[in-house]
């Protein structure tokens, strides 16, 4: 996979859509890209915006963008500044409609980042964006400080053994290529205990636990044989790690992702679900709400079988 080669970052004029910036910057730093700085005026926009004054004209916009390149130190990196002069009903769609227009390969967005699942992101920009688009989207939550995991070292990949999953590995091979970044790639076989009701074997944990118990000795077996697998397909010059984890799927990664120590996570999704199509809506919840690393989503092909 060819790295990114323009990162568009809209912004809305407020500190709280700023945060994603230092990431984004280094993802484009690293990967040799054009950052595109782009406002989206806004039809009957409110007054404020997060607590600060709503940019509700093209000059007020520009100059925002243009101060942003300055506080942020982008005159090493290539830059553009964009203003979408006419005021849009539906941002999200505009923010999708120019990411397909200047053919961008990762759109960087901030999250409210509180209440699970919903609070994190339905029904706001960056789940209405990553609804419409088949780029690849960043997301940094505000509790991330300023430049906090923004050199990113290593990148965690969760996998769960199918290929809609593993349509993340070539977008975390090459940011690591990238980036001289570790790769850390891990996936989650349950135990009897944490075994999933909507599992198959479900009511062969319930009636012969020993049974199913073996099986799913079993499955981490197989796991392990998975990820050597994935580990081959991958050049020998990059550091990589593997891992296999037993237990509940969201709080095994998010042990995975602080023992490891990672800086950034890269994981796929369906885009037409939203992240609620990331592998179950439950586990999403858990996971993506939870998680105060940068998360890069990647959209998985319309043509595969929802996982």
């Amino acid at each position: 996979m060819e790295p990114f080669r323009r990162v568009l970052i809209p912004l809305d004029g407020s500190r709280l859509a700023e945060v994603v910036l230092p990431a984004a910057i280094a993802i484009a730093q690293r990967c040799g890209a054009m950052i595109t700085l782009l406002h989206v005026l806004e039809h009957n926009a409110p007054e404020t915006v997060h607590g600060q004054q709503h940019l509700s004209d093209t000059r007020a916009a520009e100059a925002y963008l243009k101060d942003v390149a300055r506080r942020y130190s982008l005159d090493g990196v290539r830059t553009e500044q964009h203003v979408h002069k006419n005021p849009e009903h539906d941002v999200a769609r505009s923010i999708a409609a120019h990411a397909a227009e200047l053919q961008v390969d990762l759109i960087a967005l901030a999250t409210h980042g509180s209440g699970g699942l919903r609070g994190f992101l339905f029904g706001s920009i960056a789940q209405q964006a990553l609804r419409r688009t088949t780029t690849p989207v960043l997301l940094v939550r505000p509790d991330v400080r300023d430049g906090q995991r923004a050199n990113y070292r290593k990148i965690l990949v969760p996998l769960d053994g199918t290929p809609e999953a593993s349509a993340a590995l070539p977008v975390a091979e090459m940011l690591a290529i990238a980036g001289n970044a570790f790769l850390h790639i891990t996936r989650v076989v349950p135990t009897v205990g944490t075994m999933p009701s909507t599992s198959g074997s479900s009511a062969a944990a319930t009636f012969s636990p020993s049974a199913a118990a073996a099986l799913l000795d079993i499955e981490g077996q197989e796991a392990a044989d998975d990820l050597a697998a994935r580990r081959a397909e991958l050049p020998d010059s990059l550091a990589v790690t593997l891992e296999v984890r037993r237990g509940e799927a969201a709080d095994e990664l998010l042990a995975a992702v602080e023992q490891a120590d990672a800086d950034l996570v890269v994981m796929s999704t369906h885009g037409r679900a939203g992240v609620e199509g990331l592998w179950t809506g439950s586990v999403a919840a858990k996971l993506i709400g939870r998680l105060t690393r940068p998360v890069i989503l990647v959209p998985i092909p319309r043509g595969h079988a929802a996982a």
